[in-house]
């Protein structure tokens, strides 16, 4: 986490440079200065890359744990109803004996 707070403090560094030397129309270090910028991009991206796909994995486990829970609960649903049948026949073939 500390080298994505110090990458993203260098980011917002440069990118003031650029604007200054925008501002004072000095324009010859812009493009190296840009380059910087961007190889910086790229690496915080390809640093985000794995905790993304944890999320997206995560994402996946939760959306499939609340089906998982939806089909648990209807089954539960189900063999309720059956049980409550079976002692509503028991209770009848009980009182007819």
């Amino acid at each position: 986490m500390d080298n994505l707070k110090k990458d993203l403090d260098l980011l917002e560094n440069l990118s003031k440079k650029i604007s200054d030397l925008i501002y004072h129309n000095d324009f010859s270090q812009i493009s190296f200065i840009d380059a910087q910028r961007r190889a910086l991009i790229e690496r915080i991206r390809e640093s985000e890359i794995p905790k993304n796909n944890i999320k997206k994995r995560i994402g996946k486990i939760v959306e499939n744990n609340v089906e998982n829970i939806k089909i648990a609960q209807e089954k539960l649903i189900k063999l309720s109803e059956n049980h409550n049948k079976f002692n509503k026949r028991l209770k009848a073939y009980s009182f007819t004996k």
